[in-house]
Formats: C-alpha cells, sequence, structure tokens
C-alpha cells in the first residue's frame, strides 16, 4: 500500500513537471526591419510619428548642425558663415562636415521614399536633387543642395526608397557647391511644387517649409 501510494505521488508530480514546462510563455525573437525601412547603420531612423520611413541624410547628422539652423537670419554682415552672399531667412537645414573630412567623399541618403524629380545645376547650389515624398500623408518636394551631380545614377522620375544612397557632397568652394563651402542643405517645403529658395525675406514665408531638425533624433 506504502509502494503504492508513492508510485501515485511520483507520477503526480511527474505529470505536474511536464505540464509546468510545456505551458511556459516563451519571449517572441524580436521582428526584423523590412529592407524599405533600413537605413545605412551609421545614419539612423527617424520615428517622430513617422513609422521609421524617413531617415537623416547624412551621418551624425544631428551633430552636424552648427552654423545655419532652419529659420535663422543671415546677411552679409550677420552670419554665422565668411563671407556671406546671401541676406534672408533660411529656409532649410545644414549639415556640415567635420574637420578632416574636406577631402573625404560624404554620402548623401535619400531622407523619405519617393520619385526624384529632378538634378540640376543651381544658382547659390552647385548641384541639386530634387525628389517628392509624403509626410503626415500630405506631399511635400525635398531639396538636397550642394552635391556633386555626376555622383547622382538614378535618372529623374525613378523611385528612391528611404536611407538609399542619393549623392555625395559636392566640393567645397567650386562648381559642384555653388562656391559655397562644403555641406548638405535639406529644404523640405510643402505641397508638390518646387521651390528651391534657399532663404525668404519674410518671416513668415517660413511655414510653407518645414523644419527637418524636427525629425531628427
Amino acid at each position: 500500500m506504502k509502494k503504492a501510494f508513492v508510485v501515485i505521488v511520483i507520477v503526480i508530480l511527474t505529470a505536474l513537471f511536464f505540464w509546468f514546462f510545456a505551458n511556459k510563455s516563451v519571449a517572441p525573437a524580436p521582428l526584423e526591419t523590412g529592407k524599405n525601412f533600413s537605413p545605412s547603420p551609421s545614419v539612423g531612423a527617424i520615428t517622430n510619428g513617422n513609422k521609421a520611413t524617413w531617415v537623416a541624410p547624412i551621418s551624425n547628422a544631428s551633430g552636424r548642425i552648427t552654423k545655419k539652423p532652419f529659420g535663422i537670419f543671415v546677411s552679409p554682415a550677420d552670419s554665422p558663415v565668411s563671407p556671406e552672399k546671401f541676406t534672408g531667412y533660411h529656409t532649410g537645414v545644414d549639415f556640415e562636415i567635420f574637420p578632416g573630412e574636406e577631402s573625404s567623399s560624404i554620402t548623401v541618403y535619400a531622407i523619405c521614399s519617393g520619385p526624384l524629380l529632378e538634378k540640376i545645376s543651381a544658382s547659390g547650389y552647385g548641384g541639386v536633387a530634387v525628389q517628392k515624398c509624403e509626410l503626415n500623408n500630405q506631399p511635400v518636394t525635398v531639396v538636397y543642395g550642394h552635391v556633386k551631380l555626376s555622383s547622382i545614377s538614378i535618372k529623374s522620375g525613378q523611385q528612391l526608397k528611404a536611407g538609399d544612397k542619393l549623392a555625395v557632397l559636392g566640393e567645397g568652394f567650386s562648381a559642384e557647391t555653388g562656391g559655397e563651402r562644403k555641406h548638405l542643405h535639406i529644404g523640405i517645403h510643402k505641397g508638390a511644387g518646387v521651390d528651391l529658395r534657399g532663404y525668404v525675406q519674410n518671416p513668415g514665408e517660413l511655414t510653407g517649409w518645414i523644419n527637418f531638425a524636427d525629425y531628427i533624433q
């Protein structure tokens, strides 16, 4: 009788042991990010309500905004850049190079997904790429200024995905940058119309543009 009781206890304990491990929750494996949402690891995703569909246009982006942020008023007599050719309120965000990068090839990435509208040479910019995208389901046009046109392999009308390599920065103080220092200008204009203006004379006009720095981590 005693031996039978011991056997029953062992059977019950064994059953409880297997039931416990069979029902123990297992943490799911982390989801892999889709290719459409994978920027260059050195760039970083923008997640400010945009589901990581926008990325920074250059490595260490936030640390490069040191001279001309969005909305700053500049003139030849009052500017963080010398010499200064322009006067007005800055419609974009300038990303500067770091010391030692003067002769380096600096990659520029598409900040969003959408077609390349045009790649042209424009006064004050040198090489310019213009892309059509959406932000919060509204159309915007993105201006990438001071880039080397010959480095843009994609043709006008072709699609870019956020994080795709778009170009490299132009050589400083050359035709590639419109005679300007080596840096990247990003201007985001609301609506489907292309507006290449880097400055406006009335601060109220800045409402037609978006401060891209608000979307950088």
